[in-house]
């Protein structure tokens, strides 16, 4: 047996699949997001940067996908079609999207479930159908008398802390620290300053960090 010819015809098949999986995947990308395979990053806009960068995150199949504001700076059809693909990919394959958004247009029918956290706290985690029972608005007018009334709330609490001589802020600030109650001080994200030193639970006067969890 020629294994040299054998070697060289896999490799011409690998290279031919490879060949035909790329342009089915642009093709299929085109038609979700309408990437043109002829843009170079250094000349597009910010839309077709972010086109191309959600179309390279989606690539490898998933199971679960956590999602921060991804449809900004897209278009109206670019966003209405990955919309629609995610939701298909969840009722096909049992896939599950967690989508942190605060733009709530066109989603009236698309989660399965509404999760609402305001304060570090959960506040409301109902599936959609119980929150439209709930309220006769839209998903959007619902959501937004939600943080109103966060907001109203966040400033009758300032405006009584004021009255009483304090900060306006509930934690007690000493420069870059959280200081006074304990209670108060578990904000950090498990790492002190210096070269990779971490806190435990009930260490002092822990950092800010720009990536804060609740430590117990």
């Amino acid at each position: 047996m020629n294994l040299t010819s054998l070697d060289g015809h896999y490799g011409a098949l690998f290279l031919f699949t490879l060949i035909f999986c790329s342009l089915i995947l642009s093709l299929f990308w085109k038609q979700i997001l309408d990437i043109d395979l002829s843009w170079r990053m250094h000349k597009s806009s910010d839309g077709q940067r972010r086109r191309v960068q959600i179309c390279m995150g989606l690539l490898k199949p998933f199971k679960v996908l956590l999602l921060d504001e991804i449809t900004v700076d897209l278009d109206v059809l670019a966003r209405a079609n990955l919309l629609s693909y995610l939701k298909k990919e969840c009722n096909e394959r049992g896939a599950a999207i967690i989508y942190a958004t605060h733009i709530f247009d066109g989603l009236d029918d698309w989660p399965s479930d509404i999760v609402y956290i305001a304060h570090g706290k959960l506040q409301l985690a109902l599936p959609l159908e119980k929150v439209k029972e709930t309220s006769q608005l839209s998903l959007m007018r619902t959501v937004e008398s939600w943080l109103r009334k966060e907001r109203d709330e966040d400033r009758g609490r300032k405006k009584e802390r004021k009255a009483l001589g304090l900060q306006g802020n509930d934690k007690q600030v000493d420069g870059s620290r959280v200081v006074g109650d304990p209670a108060s001080r578990v904000l950090n994200n498990g790492w002190a300053g210096g070269r990779l030193n971490s806190t435990v639970a009930g260490a002092e006067d822990f950092f800010f960090s720009s990536n804060s969890v609740l430590r117990q």
